[in-house]
């Protein structure tokens, strides 16, 4: 008898046919360099672009939200009580449930219906980015390190965010997207899309 899958078993699933999702222990770089060699690193980039964030920072979020999967939004949708089902939708974990809404503000922020960022992954991706932007406000910082406060939701020069997970995700959630900068991480997803993500140096 079938049954339907879960959020939790999607992004094992995906990690699993991609042969995991494993953080690298290679030297340091001077700089974070991205391999060019998916749709998926071309759209991060051209949201980096459009709202002036670090490509490896909005990648390494990525990569701590779901491995750079994109969940279906029919898995990820709030259930009360439910740990696999807290409302975090796509790549870059936008949050619609009773608690935060950072998905209605990511709407907002990009003029991108809600049911598009849930999901469109390249909407999905700008809506992230749009947060980040936010939360740190028109300064940009001279380091990684210096982003810590708007990936936290505590803000940096702009508003504060709450959420589950994604921008907003509080301490825990900013020192594990450092944590994959400075270690790096790789990986194939399961649509075939291979990213590389070198470590550097977290001044």
């Amino acid at each position: 008898m079938s049954r339907t899958m879960d959020r939790g078993e999607f992004l094992k699933v995906g990690g699993g046919l991609a042969g995991g999702a494993a953080l690298l222990g290679v030297a340091p770089a001077a700089y974070a360099r991205v391999e060019v060699s998916s749709s998926l690193e071309h759209e991060f980039n051209r949201a980096a672009k459009r709202y002036r964030i670090p490509v490896e920072l909005l990648l390494a979020m990525g990569y701590v939200n779901t491995h750079w999967e994109m969940p279906p939004a029919s898995l990820c949708s709030y259930r009360k009580g439910d740990p696999e089902r807290r409302g975090a939708f796509g790549i870059m974990a936008l949050v619609q449930n009773p608690g935060a809404n950072t998905l209605g503000t990511a709407s907002k922020l990009t003029g991108i219906p809600e049911h598009r960022l849930k999901t469109d992954r390249f909407s999905n991706i700008l809506g992230g980015a749009a947060l980040l932007a936010s939360s740190q406000g028109s300064a940009r910082p001279a380091t990684l390190a210096g982003w810590y406060g708007a990936v936290s939701g505590r803000g940096g020069h702009g508003p504060k965010y709450e959420a589950v997970s994604g921008v907003g995700g509080g301490d825990l959630y900013a020192a594990q997207v450092l944590q994959t900068l400075r270690k790096g991480a790789s990986r194939r997803t399961s649509g075939g899309e291979r990213i590389v993500l070198q470590a550097r140096e977290i001044s």
